[in-house]
């Protein structure tokens, strides 16, 4: 696979659908996580559907405790992780 980010891990919270593609199709293996699973399912199997690689995680981006475990469960699968990113978005009033 080529592309800028070829053979690269990244790991996207909140789902981060349309910087998950463009990773994806610049050539990283993506691991979405958030706590909407069906967006993340959504945005997985357009990248799975594109030719890319990614995978799906449940997890309250806010529990700090549960971002270091899924960065950890990633490192140990893949090997390592060369790029995080939050794609949380926040609703104020």
């Amino acid at each position: 696979m080529s592309g800028l980010l070829a053979r690269k891990v990244a790991v996207v919270y909140g789902g981060g659908g349309a910087v998950a593609r463009v990773f994806a199709r610049e050539g990283a293996r993506v691991f979405l996580a958030g706590c909407t699973r069906a967006k993340l399912e959504t945005v997985a199997r357009e990248i799975q559907a594109a030719g890319g690689l990614a995978q799906v995680q449940t997890l309250d981006a806010f529990d700090e405790s549960a971002v270091h475990a899924y960065a950890d469960t990633v490192a140990r699968q893949a090997g390592r992780i060369d790029v995080m990113l939050n794609a949380i978005g926040i609703l104020t009033d």
